[in-house]
């Protein structure tokens, strides 16, 4: 799933809630925290989560890929194709 948003005020919220739910950043030296470009990763052992933020033009892209997600979103998916 990929999600995209706009503006520092909605990064700041969508770091601090994925903090909250799957662990701090890692803040050692070499981790991309600060920048024009921010990167942070999280790795659980079904799902991934990987959050791109471009601070030159305040753009944020989220992706999370789940195989215990995915067949649900499939599922999910299908159901609206299918016009229900």
């Amino acid at each position: 799933m990929a999600i995209y948003y706009r503006g520092q005020s909605i990064h700041t919220l969508v770091l601090a809630y994925l903090e909250t739910k799957f662990g701090p950043i890692d803040r050692a030296p070499g981790s991309m925290v600060r920048g024009l470009n921010q990167q942070y990763n999280w790795r659980g052992t079904e799902t991934e989560i990987n959050l791109t933020y471009q601070g030159q033009g305040e753009r944020g892209f989220l992706f999370i890929e789940s195989r215990m997600l995915a067949p649900s979103l499939t599922e999910a998916l299908l159901d609206i194709g299918s016009g229900y």
